[in-house]
């Protein structure tokens, strides 16, 4: 739950090489490379460990049957983001769990608290549900951790009941950004607000990750101590996120737009605009026509293939985007970013009762950012 595009892309370059299982409420469930790594393992674990042939076969099974309660989980975020408005871009299986890659965060603490508990409800669901039929058809629930039956069917539905028990309160473990941790933050942030109330469960979550580590360490829980290294790194950047976020909604386009720019016109050649982009320091202009109205744009990616190429003597009418938006002094900066990146747009008019008063482009919101980050 994951800003705010560069950002956003740090974090999710981490899963780039992964492969869609499929699609399932319309949303994309997706497999990272390394799995393969673990399913390898698991599969030598089961045959070397002294199981007989269907043991083994029943803890590979098993270990399938874990990542898809893991999946459920998920479509527990997922879909209870969906009932306020927020959509999921993809769910993503690692060996040390999955992730719900939320489009957007919820603004509200109540919607983050419900969102956040759905995961773990599910589990707790499946095991309740599969506890009850276990207690009135065999009168015992839990299995014996000492045999590890996986090819007794009762005995291996005991292990997906003990397994969605453990997955329920595992995950309700204040971590952030765990669900524990982001419930935390919910009820937190209902009191005094979403900044200091990461900053609180921020640093819960990483004292929790290092005992994890720790513990980890010194009991040969190799996945236990990954995931507290992920953890503590994720608890960091998204405290981070959540102060540039929570700036972006407080800023509006008057705070850090250009009263003094460039107009450039249909008849200049890219001369003039790279003469302009390297003297004055301007990256993006817009383009206006004999009238003095707004014909389009020239974002720097244009600049630098030009130079790459070497075609300064095209003209700004040859090679310029028609892509164009206008917007207000008073708008919030969260949502022309947001409007910027869909749209496709390297610099807008900001217009004030129809007259242009000054222009925005992404390189300045990155430096007014940059600015306030350190």
């Amino acid at each position: 739950m994951e800003n705010r595009n560069s950002l956003k892309n740090k974090v999710r370059s981490g899963f780039g090489n992964s492969w869609q299982l499929g699609t399932f409420w319309e949303i994309p469930v997706k497999v990272h490379w390394t799995f393969g790594l673990l399913i390898l393992f698991v599969s030598y674990t089961a045959f070397t460990s002294g199981f007989e042939l269907w043991q083994g076969v029943g803890f590979v099974v098993y270990i399938f049957v874990l990542f898809l309660c893991v999946v459920l989980h998920e479509y527990g975020h997922a879909l209870t983001g969906r009932k306020f408005g927020i959509k999921t871009k993809d769910i993503i299986l690692s060996p040390i769990g999955g992730l719900a890659r939320l489009e957007t965060m919820p603004e509200k603490p109540i919607q983050e608290f419900f969102i956040a508990i759905a995961g773990p409800l599910v589990n707790l669901f499946i095991a309740t549900t599969l506890a009850t039929i276990l207690h009135f058809s065999t009168g015992r629930i839990f299995p014996d951790m000492t045999l590890f039956k996986f090819n007794d069917s009762f005995e291996f539905i005991r292990w997906i009941t003990w397994m969605n028990f453990a997955l329920f309160f595992f995950n309700l473990i204040p971590a952030f950004p765990m669900d524990g941790g982001r419930i935390l933050r919910s009820l937190l942030a209902a009191k005094m607000g979403k900044i200091k109330a990461t900053k609180i469960a921020s640093f819960i979550g990483r004292v929790l990750a290092i005992g994890f580590v720790i513990f980890g360490v010194f009991n040969q829980q190799l996945t236990l101590s990954l995931i507290g290294l992920f953890i503590f790194m994720m608890a960091g950047k998204e405290y981070d996120q959540t102060k540039i976020l929570a700036l972006l909604h407080d800023t509006k386009v008057k705070d850090i737009m250009r009263t003094s720019f460039t107009r450039l016109h249909l008849s200049d050649n890219y001369t003039t605009v790279i003469e302009k982009y390297y003297r004055e320091g301007e990256q993006n202009f817009l383009i206006f026509d004999s009238m003095g109205n707004v014909s389009g744009t020239i974002p720097e990616l244009y600049i630098k293939d030009t130079i790459k190429n070497n075609t300064q003597d095209k003209s700004v009418n040859q090679m310029m985007s028609t892509k164009m938006a206008s917007v207000s002094p008073s708008d919030n900066l969260k949502d022309i970013i947001e409007m910027m990146r869909n749209e496709g747009v390297a610099i807008v008019s900001v217009e004030e009762n129809d007259l242009l008063i000054g222009v925005l482009d992404r390189n300045g919101i990155e430096n007014f950012l940059r600015l306030k980050a350190e």
